[in-house]
């Protein structure tokens, strides 16, 4: 039974989700190839977003697009230096400033001064910013914007007073929602002409709020830790012999990877200089921040977002600059990244774009700004602010090559430009690449999987899904590294025949090429996170749920029971599902299947 194609975008991983993961990166590219497309028509702080968004893509400011648009937004400044909003006010200066000190903060030094200027003349007695006629006594979300230019001027030697952090963090503290809705912020919550529902509990606003209220704590207390906790450690790379490998789910020596995790603890920075004056304190703005979060955390949502406003790719981007600002990882169970990126992904026009609110009928496009915040979200483009580690890429398909780490042993496909040192991209056609797996010739192994996968993810999947009988043969090559990529592969052939030959990969006796084989029945089935059994799914990798302190022996064990479980899983999920001819003698057709003995997966 083949599967009937509805969309052609892979199912985001299994495992935690990142920015580079293959169908999160391709994304992103077709949502910065619709913003580009739309941006010379923008105007009114639209395109100061949309540069943003761009930019934080890592789209490079001499663009002509984007180079076009800064031109426009600096011109809003005048010869006496001082800067006019054309159309919104706060919420353009705010976002206009943004997009120049992302793109060049010496360049447009003088442009962000004048804006800082301007914003600060701005802020309310009350420590808020509103519209005009500013009769609202402070909107959140005009305040959060001020407060995220401001935060980016002050990171570029602009001072900011001390004073207007102060008043801004009072403002969010006083307003925040008591009683039913404790914890959680509004839209206009000390209005005296507001409707009902812009002093209701807000998804977008509280995110808005506790996030805003961490900014005010970065300048008011810059010593302060994190609220999730101490940074996690991140699982070393442990490599075979004979050179680096592609990804990082291979044969673990665990008395290596225990060594490693002691190196990579962080050691403190030196302490920043206390501001005088700081009125607000710490512990206050903490328990505002956590009232904030565990208000998301217990009304856990990623679309379905109450409030006045319902945008919720507003919200989404909100969030991720909340929870980079916090350190937070997940929001009670849930992994905020990986529901959020899940859902973008699936929910992507054909043409790249998102849309923020209901569609229309029969819609078939979506909005640059909605667009922009589905890339502000999908690039965690507030945790690279605060260069915070993004977790782990998916392993088959997204390595970054920074400082020569990650590239090929082959010379020939290594060059240097403007003295950093990259890959060249190799192109050959998917019969060829698999050509490279079984035998060698031009390409090894790590090389010949980056260049499938990144043929898959530009569109070759139908020619993948020709080679299927060919994959099938790599599932079972002695070297696991293949049988990786073919699990990966088949895992993408959108035909549910294959998914006998995925069970027996979740009988290996290497990590890897389990997990791998795992990750390919929740894409090729649309389960993003798995099987779950009484509402939970297994995790995604059973090294996840141990502690530093786990010893050899625990860990061993623990990748026992994860493997028994998730075969038990999967098991039943095909006994349940798997086509009529395929009933028969089934036990036999995937748990006693045999190979030749020199590989003989573990259980059988």
């Amino acid at each position: 039974m083949v599967i009937p194609s509805v969309c052609l975008v892979d199912a985001v991983p299994c495992s935690a989700a990142h920015p580079d993961d293959p169908p999160i990166k391709a994304a992103i590219a077709k949502g910065v190839s619709f913003l580009r497309a739309k941006l010379p028509n923008q105007f009114g702080g639209y395109n100061a977003l949309t540069v943003y968004a761009m930019l934080k893509a890592k789209v490079k400011p001499t663009d002509p697009a984007i180079a076009a648009t800064l031109t426009k937004l600096a011109n809003k400044v005048t010869e006496s230096g001082e800067y006019k909003a054309r159309e919104h006010h706060v919420y353009e200066a705010s976002v206009d400033m943004m997009a120049l000190e992302a793109a060049d903060p010496e360049k447009y030094k003088s442009h962000l001064a004048a804006i800082t200027k301007y914003l600060l003349s701005e802020q309310l007695s009350n420590g808020s910013w509103d519209y005009p006629p500013k009769n609202n006594q402070g909107d959140t979300s005009i305040t959060q914007y001020a407060m995220l230019a401001l935060w980016a001027a002050q990171r570029r030697g602009i001072q900011v007073p001390t004073d207007v952090w102060n008043r801004a963090a009072d403002w969010y503290v006083k307003t925040q929602l008591k009683g039913q809705g404790g914890g959680a912020f509004a839209y206009h919550p000390a209005a005296s002409v507001a409707g009902d529902l812009d002093k209701n509990p807000s998804h977008s606003m509280t995110a808005a709020g506790a996030g805003s209220l961490m900014v005010a704590r970065l300048f008011l207390h810059p010593n302060a830790k994190g609220l999730g906790g101490p940074p996690k450690k991140t699982t070393p790379q442990v490599q075979a012999t004979g050179g680096p490998k592609f990804g990082v789910l291979q044969s673990i020596d665990f008395e290596k990877l225990e060594d490693e995790n002691k190196k990579s603890v962080e050691k403190p920075g030196p302490k920043k200089p206390e501001p005088e004056g700081a009125r607000v304190a710490v512990g206050t703005i903490d328990s505002s921040v956590k009232g904030g979060a565990n208000w998301l955390a217990r009304n856990y949502t990623v679309t379905d977002v109450k409030g006045l406003q319902k945008w919720p790719l507003y919200y989404l981007y909100a969030l991720e600059r909340m929870c980079a600002l916090t350190e937070i990882d997940k929001l009670g169970n849930s992994d905020w990244y990986l529901d959020g990126s899940t859902y973008l992904v699936k929910a992507q026009y054909s043409d790249g774009s998102w849309r923020g609110g209901q569609p229309a009928v029969g819609s078939k496009t979506g909005t640059p700004e909605a667009t922009a915040f589905a890339v502000l979200f999908l690039t965690k483009s507030t945790a690279r602010i605060l260069d915070k580690r993004l977790g782990a890429p998916d392993p088959l398909g997204a390595g970054m090559q920074a400082g020569g780490r990650g590239l090929s042993g082959d010379l020939s496909l290594v060059e240097e430009k403007n003295g950093r040192i990259d890959q060249k991209k190799v192109v050959l056609p998917i019969d060829k690449l698999l050509a490279e797996l079984e035998t060698p010739k031009l390409l090894d192994v790590s090389d010949a999987q980056k260049a499938l996968v990144e043929a898959v993810q530009i569109g070759d999947r139908e020619k993948l899904i020709g080679q299927k009988d060919r994959l099938k043969l790599l599932a079972r090559h002695r070297d696991g590294e293949i049988r990786r990529t073919a699990f990966w592969a088949l895992g993408r052939c959108e035909d549910l025949s294959v998914v006998p030959l995925l069970l027996e990969g979740l009988a290996e006796d290497d990590l890897g090429v389990m997990i791998e084989a795992r990750n390919a029945l929740c894409t090729l089935v649309r389960k993003p996170r798995g099987i779950f059994v009484r509402g939970r799914p297994l995790p995604a990798n059973p090294n996840d749920t141990l502690p530093d302190t786990a010893t050899a022996d625990q860990k061993k064990r623990a990748i026992a029971t994860w493997q028994r479980q998730v075969r038990m899983n999967w098991r039943a999920w095909y006994f349940r599902f798997r086509r009529y001819r395929d009933r028969d003698d089934l036990d036999e057709l995937i748990f006693s299947t045999t190979k030749d003995d020199s590989r003989r997966p573990a259980g059988r």
